[in-house]
């Protein structure tokens, strides 16, 4: 089957829907089929084991409290135009069609079948209602939406969908995160992996981690992603250790160094891909209770759930995990299990189905 997978965001720019994207091609390649990528790219170019077309260069744009490289030039119309005409698939999938402005050109342009998921949460407004009816005769061509929780279907109903959409989740590269060697260090260390943005919650657990740091001895606090190193300078707490964004065996290495994973984001998340990253590489995950985590955290099954923004919730549940070796050990053990079934062979296959099912 040839597919054409089209995202508004720069793929030079990591991140969630970005790795997701660049898995998903490269899985349903391996799969036998032949598959296309179709994105803005400003920096650095990559190899990739499946066809790559640019759109160009990307501009940062805000949407709400995160940050998205998109294009917004007119010169990305023509291209895409271009090429619709000079390429022929059997199915075009879209991600986040409503994001400006290559998901709108690739619907309107596109000849063929449309798949289209979307990813983010968000909370309602009406700017979001007034763009989806602005674009409503559009969203029309769309013959499958997908949305990777219910969190994110929750959300989509707001652009004035009536199309009921399947929930198909993200995946995670299991075999490149699994671990089955316990970590031989007395000590403990707590991971957080993701942007410095204040949705994320980052404040909150430095704030608790220095009650830890009080209380406990022999244990490590460790912040990777865009943006992390610039705290270090402000958050002068001893034990604790800063890096930029890391990827590949580098961020595996971090995963597999690490016992606990705490994500403590405060809004807008509706999966979580690090999440099953940590657990793939048997840490005891402890996040917060946003729709989205819920989905994937199971409450002293495969993690632990607390109050969102909540600092005395955090402390005593992360204190909890450092006191009690046997529930770490538990929760990390059913973690790795359940991790397994977000490999991205078998979401790959999921989604190659609904192609199937529209073509």
């Amino acid at each position: 089957m040839k597919i054409g997978i089209i995202s508004p965001y720069d793929i030079s720019i990591n991140g969630g829907v970005t790795d997701h994207i660049k898995n998903l091609a490269s899985e349903l390649k391996n799969q036998g089929n032949i598959v296309t990528v179709i994105a803005p790219q400003s920096t650095k170019k990559e190899a990739f084991n499946f066809d790559f077309i640019s759109l160009g260069h990307s501009v940062p744009l805000k949407f709400g409290s995160t940050k998205a490289h998109v294009s917004l030039s007119f010169k990305m119309f023509f291209r895409i135009k271009k090429l619709f005409k000079k390429s022929v698939f059997d199915v075009v999938h879209i991600h986040e069609p409503l994001i400006p402005f290559v998901g709108i050109a690739s619907i309107f342009f596109a000849n063929t079948p449309i798949v289209a998921p979307f990813h983010a949460s968000f909370s309602p407004n009406w700017k979001f209602k007034f763009w989806g009816f602005l674009f409503k005769k559009w969203l029309t061509k769309i013959d499958t939406v997908i949305c990777v929780s219910k969190t994110a279907a929750n959300c989509i109903s707001h652009y004035g969908f009536k199309t009921q959409p399947k929930i198909i989740p993200n995946g995670t590269n299991i075999s490149r995160f699994y671990k089955n060697t316990k970590n031989n260090s007395e000590n403990i260390n707590i991971l957080f992996v993701g942007r410095n943005e204040k949705r994320k919650g980052i404040n909150l657990l430095l704030s608790a981690f220095k009650s830890i740091n009080k209380k406990f001895n022999g244990v490590t606090l460790t912040l990777v992603g865009d943006g992390v190193k610039r705290l270090e300078g402000s958050y002068n707490e001893e034990n604790s250790k800063f890096f930029d964004h890391m990827e590949g065996d580098e961020l595996v290495k971090m995963y597999w160094e690490a016992d606990i994973f705490c994500s403590p984001a405060i809004e807008n998340e509706s999966f979580g891909i690090v999440l099953l990253e940590a657990m793939a590489s048997g840490l005891a995950v402890i996040a917060s209770d946003l729709p989205g985590y819920k989905e994937v955290v199971k409450d002293y099954q495969n993690g632990i759930l607390f109050s969102h923004g909540s600092y005395d919730s955090l402390l005593t549940n992360l204190e909890e995990l450092l006191f009690n070796e046997n529930l770490r050990l538990g929760i990390s053990k059913k973690g790795q299990a359940y991790s397994k079934e977000y490999d991205w062979k078998k979401i790959a296959v999921r989604i190659q189905k609904t192609y199937v099912d529209i073509v």
